[in-house]
């Protein structure tokens, strides 16, 4: 819980980045909330159910409600310690918790987690694409042309929808994308629901997906490492903090959206999207449940994986949002001027880069996801988050021993004068 005392202002003075304050405190809550599930979600929904049928399903229920509760944690301490410190992004609280080397080190977990997911995010395009056509061209009196496959299907939802929907100034701005990306993944779960149900989860009925147990093979490292990602938010949330209330009032929103996003979104999308879609094929769920045949018929399949290309680039956009931040604040600081130029440039450059990689290697999305969360995740979510907090617990305890010596030292000085 916040302190009445803590200073809660992070919204600077003429601020051009920051959000209109005229708006409610619970459109401000929405806004935060749909926008942070977006964020968190975004492509991790799709490696879930694998990573679920390794896990198996109290061992992977256990896991990821561990993970949310420290990710809760630490992005509450990274709200708590901006407000303090009046520090607008995650780089500037680094540097005041260890100077130069941690803001360093920040800078560079923060472009590889951002910058693997967009790479990551991009593979499973290509993936859902791939199996698209694939799908398509198994039906009777269709032949797609040769040159449609997973990579022209990743390079054009990249460069038709993702790149126009990243060129926003204000994350904020992505509240219409984030909502209809969220309708997007829960008709895909209804889908896998209704499925496992008429089917009466077949992976459960004969063993293939362990409810009590582990399956241990050698993707059981990927599989913790793909939960362990998957409820990051801290680098999205940073930005969001210069478009809340100022004041005690934001912080309050701010906190409130982390619990509601973590707890009640993710959580609960997590385990409904890992249970059926693991329940379904078992042992045989790919790293990607879209590679997973899910649904027939030739209509059926292009409305099922248009969808999913179009949710997957929506959930990628606040993703880039916060890698070209970063990269901006290293390149030309904070007290850089918007420029539309600027902006253009660094869009290029994350969604370029981005997307050549994805092409280099389309079929690799978990492995991505795999090392980008067993590195970047732990420093980026965990190991920072806390440096900084006890930093601010050293402060703290450092001013109580000062008021404490003051006060001795007046009450000797009233004593000598008696």
């Amino acid at each position: 819980m916040q302190r009445p005392d803590t200073p809660v202002s992070w919204v600077m003075e003429n601020d051009a980045d920051a959000w209109p304050q005229q708006d409610s405190h619970r459109r401000a809550y929405f806004s935060a909330c749909v926008t942070l599930t977006l964020g968190v979600l975004g492509s991790s929904v799709l490696p879930i159910p694998f990573a679920i049928s390794k896990t198996g399903v109290l061992v992977g229920c256990l896991t990821m409600l561990l993970v949310a509760w420290a990710n809760d944690a630490t992005s509450c301490m990274l709200i708590r310690a901006a407000a303090a410190t009046s520090k607008p992004t995650y780089e500037a609280l680094a540097e005041w918790a260890g100077g130069k080397p941690l803001k360093v080190f920040t800078q560079i977990s923060l472009l590889l987690l951002l910058w693997g997911t967009l790479c990551g995010g991009l593979a499973l395009i290509s993936d859902v694409g791939h199996i698209l056509v694939v799908r398509l061209s198994a039906v009777e009196g269709y032949t797609p042309p040769l040159w449609l496959n997973g990579r022209t299907c990743m390079t054009a939802v990249a460069l038709l929808v993702l790149y126009p929907l990243c060129l926003q100034r204000r994350m904020r701005e992505l509240e219409t994308a984030a909502t209809a990306g969220v309708v997007l993944v829960v008709a895909l779960i209804a889908l896998l629901a209704a499925q496992a149900i008429k089917q009466d989860f077949p992976a459960i009925q004969d063993g293939q997906l362990p409810l009590w147990s582990l399956e241990v093979d050698g993707h059981l490292p990927e599989a913790f490492a793909v939960v362990g990602y998957a409820f990051y938010m801290q680098p999205m949330m940073m930005p969001l903090l210069r478009e809340m209330p100022d004041g005690s009032a934001g912080v309050m929103v701010m906190q409130r959206a982390v619990h509601t996003t973590l707890y009640g979104v993710a959580l609960t999308v997590y385990f409904t999207m890992g249970l059926f879609g693991a329940s379904l094929f078992g042992q045989h769920t790919h790293g990607n449940i879209m590679v997973n045949e899910l649904i027939t018929g030739r209509v059926a399949t292009a409305a099922l994986y248009g969808c999913m290309l179009l949710y997957l680039a929506l959930g990628m956009t606040t993703t880039q949002f916060a890698l070209r931040q970063s990269l901006d604040l290293m390149v030309v600081g904070e007290d850089a001027q918007f420029t539309w130029l600027r902006q253009v440039v660094m869009t290029s450059i994350t969604v370029g880069s981005s997307l050549a990689v994805a092409l280099a290697v389309p079929d690799k999305a978990e492995k991505i996801y795999a090392v980008v969360g067993a590195s970047a995740v732990c420093a980026v979510c965990y190991i920072i988050p806390v440096y900084i907090q006890l930093h601010m617990y050293r402060i703290h305890k450092q001013r109580q021993k000062m008021v404490q010596v003051c006060l001795q030292d007046s009450f000797v000085a009233v004593s000598t004068w008696m």
